[in-house]
């Protein structure tokens, strides 16, 4: 019977050791970190960690946390495997989560370890302050903690070096040390106190400058009455938050702004100076383009209004002088040169750059006006146009550029004659009048009296005269008469003239 007793104690001595066998758990690895490739496309997490220490560990499971959720995303097979490359990450734009379980031979599972979770980083660029922001997210899932981060930058033409290390505690940094175009990569080492090291995604920014206008033309500058018009063609597509009508009373002198405009994606800035004297002074205008910061980003080339003048040294004779336009960037093409009588305008001669000079005899109009009993005017007034070479921009928008209108006045000039034939056969020989020139047709007064001082004739009108009849009806006697005449000059001054002549009576 002992022989029996034996015999089961071993057979259960077999089967506890078997069940025991079955069900010994494999230690879990240690997850060493969750590292993001720097630059790597399609975006890569190598995952790290140390075998674990369970002989029969047949592989590891994968796992990604998900909305809360550990869900399995693949399996490395071998007990001394210890690196998993993930590249369907979205660490590129997110924080992500990983845990990792070892598995036996007989496909018992470990428990599950803690997450770590990736850093991630974004980066802003500053245009106003030429600065770079950094900001991560911590890295989580060393249990003795983070001890630093370590911020690794290179160019687009340089490989990465350490800029700077921080404390844990730090989860921003503000790269002030910058150029202009430049392409700039980014990315964060976490380090733990055991020397542990997981890096975050890579970022990549140009530190272009705002974009500044690819022109500013001052089309012109150019009088309009007592006033200067200026206008400017701009390019619209560039960033632009507001432009400036700057003046100056030099090319090379101090401008200031009189005026300032918001960009409102408009091709053209036009501005009309009102504070300004024309007939004495030149202006220099540009604009200045300002960036979104509220920094001056460019200036436009430089206009001005003509200044011209006008006088009266010889006779008849008008010079007439101006300044040249400045500046357009091709120069002027010429200048057309006008005089206005009367208030209406003809061109009277084109000169050609450089040529800021003319000269008109106005002795013609003085004997037009009399041999057509017209009035005369006593003011002479000129002004030129300056015409634009070629646009740099726009074939069709030339400028031009109107000078002030300058005038020339005489001092009235008046001969009366000492007789004339009310029945003569030359017609103009019939009526007696002054020979007026250069007088004002305001208030003026001609009256004729008779031998014994009664008025025989009066007229308001600069060329009307009197016929040698009384009431105009019969003919007034053949004796002396005396004659008045009242006129004013340009300056308002008031002129009187006496003076006898004879009717003549065939």
């Amino acid at each position: 019977m002992n022989w029996l007793k034996y015999t089961l104690v071993i057979l259960v001595l077999i089967v506890t050791a078997q069940v025991v066998a079955q069900t010994d758990i494999p230690d879990p690895p240690e997850f060493v970190s969750a590292s993001i490739t720097p630059e790597s496309d399609p975006t890569k997490v190598v995952l790290t960690w140390n075998p674990s220490d369970s002989l029969d560990v047949e592989g590891y499971i994968v796992y990604k946390v998900i909305g809360g959720i550990t869900e399995t995303i693949d399996t490395v097979f071998g007990r001394l495997s210890t690196t998993y490359d993930y590249t369907m990450a979205s660490a590129i734009s997110k924080p992500e989560k990983f845990r990792l379980a070892a598995f036996d031979t007989q496909l018992y599972k470990s428990s599950i370890t803690d997450p770590h979770t990736t850093m991630f980083l974004t980066a802003t660029y500053d245009k106003c302050n030429t600065e770079v922001n950094l900001d991560w997210t911590s890295y989580d899932g060393w249990t003795n903690g983070v001890n630093s981060y370590k911020i690794y930058l290179r160019s687009a033409s340089s490989t990465y070096y350490v800029l700077t290390s921080l404390s844990s505690e730090k989860f921003e940094y503000v790269d002030s040390n910058i150029d202009f175009s430049e392409t700039y990569y980014y990315y964060i080492e976490a380090v733990s106190n055991s020397g542990d090291k997981a890096t975050s995604n890579s970022v990549e920014l140009s530190t272009n400058s705002f974009e500044i206008p690819s022109y500013m033309h001052a089309q012109y500058a150019t009088v309009s009455g007592e006033n200067i018009v200026v206008n400017f063609l701009v390019d619209n597509s560039a960033e632009v938050l507001e432009y400036r009508v700057q003046r100056a009373s030099s090319p090379e002198g101090t401008f200031s702004t009189i005026h300032s405009y918001p960009n409102t994606g408009q091709s053209e800035v036009m501005h009309t100076d009102f504070d300004v004297s024309v007939d004495e002074y030149r202006y220099y205008y540009r604009l200045a383009s300002v960036n979104p910061c509220g920094i001056v980003s460019s200036y436009s080339n430089i206009s001005s209004n003509i200044l011209l003048t006008a006088s009266n040294e010889n006779g008849f004779e008008h010079e007439i002088s101006w300044t040249d336009y400045y500046a357009w960037p091709n120069g002027v093409s010429n200048f057309n040169v006008y005089r206005t009588f009367n208030g209406a305008p003809a061109q009277i001669g084109v000169n050609t750059p450089g040529n800021l000079e003319a000269t008109y005899d106005i002795e013609w109009y003085v004997n037009y006006c009399h041999d057509r009993k017209i009035h005369m005017t006593n003011e002479f007034c000129y002004y030129v146009e300056a015409n634009e070479s070629e646009s740099p921009y726009y074939a069709d928008s030339k400028g031009v550029s109107r000078s002030n209108v300058a005038c020339v006045n005489h001092y009235p000039v008046v001969w009366v004659p000492n007789a004339f034939n009310a029945t003569s056969y030359e017609v103009e020989n019939r009526e007696f009048k002054p020979v007026l020139s250069f007088v004002e047709s305001d208030s003026y007064l001609f009256i004729v009296y008779d031998k014994w001082g009664q008025e025989v004739f009066r007229t308001d009108e600069t060329y009307e005269g009197w016929n040698g009849t009384i009431n105009r009806l019969s003919l007034a006697p053949s004796q002396y008469y005396t004659y008045f005449v009242r006129y004013f000059d340009h300056q308002g001054k008031e002129y009187l003239k006496t003076g006898t002549f004879f009717l003549f009576i065939d």
